[in-house]
Parts: structure tokens; C-alpha cells; sequence
């Protein structure tokens, strides 16, 4: 029996499937339907939350964590930013004096001195109007994950978490050291044949000392923190801090799938949690405000690199099958050598073209990478529903589309790890 990975991929409308598909596979295991866990876990964004109930091997917590999901309201883990609040405040207060002195000109009986006295304050009016816009966009974000931060430290179950079996690492991006220059594109030797050693990952585990030899309570913020800070989707949630530095946003802003984390680890079976979410393909949908539009241009940015990042794989598999063709022909070939028949030139002839082909196929870019075997997990088509919108139906649609993809996946799993 082989070990396999599992990579769940984020945003918002993958919670409730994620939360229904770990479910099923746990009764699976449960039942005996399938053989062993995962032995390792990469997340991106909201995944985290759900992957974190699963490592904890408990059939009560997935209960627990799908009634949360189905009584879930936003004030449960968002809140607006805390200097908004205050700069709304003072700006609240400002057009109440400002109401009760408009309210007091009527008192005025002299008609020209009454509307005077209505002009002079149009002008304070204006200026706080326009403080109020400039306080708006001043402000490190609109929402803060403070009350989520409170619930995940009340609910999770960390000593099951990092006594676990199960490795799960929980990754970020640093807004810092993400990204590419022109020379360091063109370097030589070239990316292309040593790998894209990104240096804009950051992350969390369950299993490296610098995330377990900790104070409990430094330990277990530490992983909620890290956790959080791949959820902090840019343009609605301010960047936070890792070991102290950098500026750490969501997952997704590099890769929705992060799958060369468990590759790098060595596993070479790998499933994904991918369903078919209607948020990230085609819609008729017409968006209403500039919320709905920066969730919509977040959804199909993910999709494209999902995309991208699924082909690479495949196209890499695809010539490493092709390629190991090639080297059974070049046996073939080298056979030829032996044939009492062939002429010392001939020999010289073919004997030098195997070493170029050799040669040659060494330099492929593709030639020391692996053959990965992947199983993209799809669905039924999950709820488009974000978390500035989302309604407890479609929390309770996703958990089951969640559960029958888990479910009709175990069969595939038991397969491709037999």
C-alpha cells in the first residue's frame, strides 16, 4: 500500500464541500472502505480550517465543524477594521453636531439670516464628506480576522493536531519576496532546468521542530496565525506578519494548488480536492458592486493559474511517458551493436548518436523531474457563495456536494494506492 497526499485548494465557496468531503472520507476509513489517511496535507486559504478538523481524526469534531458551517454568520469571523471604526465615529459624531446646528437655524426668524446661516455650514459638510472617503481608503484594510483568530483558538483541538499522523502544512505568500525579475527569469543556468525555487512561500506545520518545539500556547497561535494569514484575501483584508516580518497575504496570490508542497516532500500520489465550482468558470450573472467585481476578478485570476498549474503537471508527465519511450528505443538501437554483421564505421556511427541522443534527453528540462499520479477530484456544481454573501442553504448544498465527491472518490483513491 502506497502513501498519498492530499492538496485542498481555497477560496471561500470550497469551505462547505471541503468540510463534506473530509467527512465522507473519514467514514470511509471508518468503515474500512479505504485502507489508510493521507500522510500529508498542503491547504491554500480556507482550506486550512477544514484540513485542520480532518488531521484531528475525530468523527465528533466533522460533526461539530458542519454544524458551525450551517449556523455560520460573517460577525463569526470577520469584523470591520478597528481604526475604520474609530474614523467612522468621529465622522458620525461630526454630521450629528452638524444636524442638531442645520436643526437650531430654524429657530432663525429672519429668513435671509436662516438661509445664511444653512450655507455656512455646507461648507464643513463638504470637508467632512470628503474625510470620511479619504478615512476609507486610508485604512490598512476594511475587515480584520479577529473574531475568527478567537474561534479557532476556542474550537481546535491542538494537541490532537500536532500529534497527528497526518502532516498538514499551511502555506502563504510574502508580498515581500514573491515575484521575478527580468535577470532572475533569464538566469544561467536557467530556471527552467533547476526548478522555480519561489522565495514568496512562507508557511506553518504541524511537524517541523520550528512549528512543535514551542511554548503550548506560542505553538498554538502560531499555527492560527499562519493559517489565517493564507486567508487574508488582498483587497478586502490587510497582509500579517510571519515570525514578526514581511507582509503575508493569501495563498492564491501565488498558487490556489499547491501541490509542489507535498512533491517536495517526496509523495508522488497526490489527490485534489478540486470540485467544480461555478464561481471560477463561466457566469451569467450580472455583478451589482465593486465587491461583487473584486471577488469575480479574484475567482477567475485562481482559475487561470489553477489551470496553468494542472497543465504543467500533465504536459511534465506526458514527456517523461514520451521520453521513457525514447530510452526503451535507444536500447533497441544499442542492441544493433553486437550484430556480427556491422562494420567497425557503422558501430563508430551509431554508437555516437546514442551518446548525443543521451546527451540531449539529460538536458531536457522535464528529464530529472518524476511522474506524479494526480486525481482531480470534480462534483456536482458547488454554490457560488463568498464570504460577503453567502446564506446557510448554500453552506448546507456544499457540505453534501462536498460529501458525495469525497465519497465517490474513495474507490479512486483505494486504486491508485494499491
Amino acid at each position: 500500500m502506497q502513501e498519498w497526499a492530499l492538496c485542498l485548494p481555497g477560496t471561500f465557496p470550497r469551505l462547505g464541500p471541503h468540510a463534506g468531503a473530509l467527512h465522507a472520507l473519514r467514514n470511509a476509513l471508518s468503515q474500512g472502505l479505504l485502507e489508510k489517511d493521507p500522510s500529508f496535507m498542503s491547504t491554500s486559504s480556507v482550506s486550512f480550517i477544514s484540513a485542520s478538523v480532518y488531521v484531528q481524526r475525530s468523527e465528533e469534531e466533522h460533526v461539530k465543524f458542519e454544524e458551525k458551517l450551517i449556523n455560520l454568520r460573517k460577525r463569526d469571523f470577520v469584523s470591520l477594521h478597528p481604526d475604520l471604526k474609530k474614523r467612522a465615529a468621529v465622522d458620525f459624531l461630526s454630521i450629528a453636531g452638524l444636524l442638531i446646528a442645520a436643526h437650531e437655524t430654524g429657530k432663525i426668524k429672519n429668513p435671509w439670516l436662516r438661509h445664511a446661516a444653512l450655507l455656512t455650514l455646507g461648507f464643513p459638510v463638504y470637508k467632512i464628506a470628503e474625510k470620511s472617503i479619504k478615512d476609507i481608503f486610508s485604512v490598512e484594510s476594511f475587515l480584520v480576522y479577529d473574531n475568527l483568530r478567537e474561534l479557532l483558538l476556542k474550537t481546535l483541538k491542538f494537541d490532537l493536531i500536532f500529534n497527528s499522523p497526518i502532516k498538514i502544512e499551511v502555506p502563504a505568500v510574502n508580498l515581500n519576496t514573491a515575484g521575478w525579475t527580468l535577470n532572475q527569469i533569464l538566469s544561467d543556468p536557467p530556471l527552467y532546468l533547476n526548478g522555480w525555487q519561489n522565495q514568496g512561500w512562507v508557511s506553518v506545520t504541524n511537524f517541523r521542530p520550528e512549528d512543535v518545539s514551542l511554548e503550548i500556547e506560542v505553538r498554538n497561535l502560531r499555527y492560527v496565525d499562519g493559517g489565517i494569514n493564507g486567508l487574508r484575501v488582498f483587497g478586502h483584508f490587510g497582509p500579517g506578519k510571519h515570525n514578526g516580518e514581511g507582509q503575508i497575504v493569501d495563498t492564491a496570490a501565488l498558487s490556489n494548488l499547491p501541490v509542489h508542497f507535498a512533491v517536495s516532500e517526496g509523495y508522488s500520489n497526490i489527490v485534489v480536492f478540486h470540485y467544480n465550482s461555478m464561481a471560477e468558470g463561466p457566469l451569467d450573472r450580472s455583478f451589482r458592486n465593486w465587491v461583487e467585481l473584486l471577488s469575480r476578478c479574484f475567482d477567475i485570476t485562481v482559475s487561470g493559474n489553477t489551470r496553468r498549474i494542472i497543465l504543467g503537471y500533465l504536459r511534465v508527465n506526458n514527456d517523461l511517458e514520451q521520453l521513457a519511450k525514447q530510452r526503451e528505443s535507444l536500447k533497441k538501437l544499442e542492441e544493433l551493436l553486437y550484430y556480427q554483421y556491422l562494420d567497425a564505421k557503422s558501430q563508430q556511427t551509431i554508437r555516437q548518436h546514442i551518446q548525443d541522443t543521451e546527451e540531449a534527453m539529460r538536458n531536457l528540462s522535464y528529464a530529472h523531474k518524476k511522474i506524479i499520479k494526480f486525481l482531480f477530484v470534480g462534483s456536482d456544481p458547488i454554490p457560488d457563495a463568498h464570504f460577503s454573501d453567502f446564506t446557510q442553504d448554500q453552506m448546507i448544498q456544499g457540505i453534501n456536494i462536498g460529501w458525495k465527491a469525497g465519497w465517490d472518490a474513495v474507490p479512486k483513491i483505494s486504486k491508485m494506492i494499491a
